[in-house]
């Protein structure tokens, strides 16, 4: 990592706002519904200019559990007014090895520009030491160099974790910006150990976002909403991130992350990035095949150890696995 900590000087606390869609009926079923009633409601149809890959994670990610119908939950939390959340994500220079991120991070190819980002996750449960709280998150997003002056990062997630005594799962959204401290807001999507997660980030315009979340165990799916980037500016849509990350506490100074919890060995899959061209209509499509893979490092007795680490999956150029610890 390589940032300058008064670079993270802001106002704890601050919090952008959602600004959900119409939460669609609850007799909709996504996967028979009219492109028009689905746009009306944010909800992601595969478009013209998608891929194969793309238009078929649209697909899956609209389609009901098959022995139930899906059930609409509401962006924000009612019980939680404002939202809040205990910790927050920060910028990383995607390479080999960072203190706060493990996982995989592809960048753009010259004259193109991300757009889009996608995947799959299993909620690892996570377990720690008493008295001593910990935390994990999971996410996808775009950009986060912590290089850039004007970085930012769109990104989607599950926290796992560990207050010292027991474990929380919960899902949320951060648009982590250079110089602000926009907390991360809890989102009205339950998750538990084990469930499979799907989450969808498409730029809608060089300063917004659109974001996808769907419970695919629980078959829940969650209201769309828009954000807007932070301090005038706009995603270059330089890297995608597929990240298991290791949070600061709010106030910090971003070099001070939580112990990394204790979590279960758990996939990353479908995972897919869209990029575009300046003129062009049809996105192309990129699997982990050019990702770097991010290993964790922590300090212990004056030596570097890794402490979480991805792994590719032979004949599966779309997902990764994630495990904790490692040996010197």
């Amino acid at each position: 990592m390589n940032r300058d900590p008064d670079d993270d000087r802001g106002h704890p606390g601050d919090r952008l706002v959602l600004r959900p869609l119409p939460l669609p009926p609850a007799d909709l079923d996504p996967s028979r519904a009219e492109p028009r009633l689905l746009a009306r409601h944010g909800l992601p149809a595969p478009r013209p200019g998608d891929g194969p890959a793309a238009a078929a994670f649209r697909r899956a990610f609209l389609a009901p559990p098959e022995d139930r119908a899906l059930r609409f939950v509401e962006a924000v939390r009612r019980d939680l007014a404002p939202p809040t959340a205990s910790a927050r994500t920060h910028g990383a220079v995607p390479a080999r090895r960072s203190v706060n991120w493990s996982g995989g991070s592809l960048a753009a190819l010259q004259g193109r520009s991300l757009v889009g980002v996608m995947a799959r996750w299993r909620v690892p449960a996570v377990t720690g030491d008493a008295g001593r709280p910990a935390h994990a998150s999971a996410w996808i997003g775009l950009d986060g160099q912590g290089f850039f002056r004007n970085a930012s990062l769109p990104q989607i997630g599950t926290l796992q974790a560990w207050d010292g005594a027991s474990a929380r799962y919960e899902t949320w959204v951060q648009w982590w910006a250079r110089g602000e401290e926009n907390a991360p807001q809890t989102l009205g999507l339950a998750v538990a150990p084990g469930d499979e997660v799907s989450a969808m980030l498409t730029l809608l315009d060089p300063a917004t976002v659109r974001f996808n979340p769907k419970n695919e165990s629980a078959g829940t799916m969650l209201q769309a909403f828009d954000l807007t980037a932070p301090g005038g500016r706009h995603v270059p849509g330089a890297t995608a991130e597929w990240i298991l990350e290791r949070p600061s506490p709010l106030g910090s100074d971003g070099w001070h992350p939580y112990p990394l919890a204790a979590y279960a060995a758990f996939p990353f899959t479908a995972c897919l990035a869209q990029s575009r061209a300046s003129g062009e209509t049809a996105l192309a499509e990129h699997d982990l095949a050019r990702a770097s893979l991010i290993r964790m490092i922590g300090l212990e007795g004056g030596h570097a150890r890794t402490i979480s680490y991805p792994a590719r999956v032979p004949g599966d150029g779309r997902s990764l696995t994630m495990t904790v610890g490692a040996p010197f």
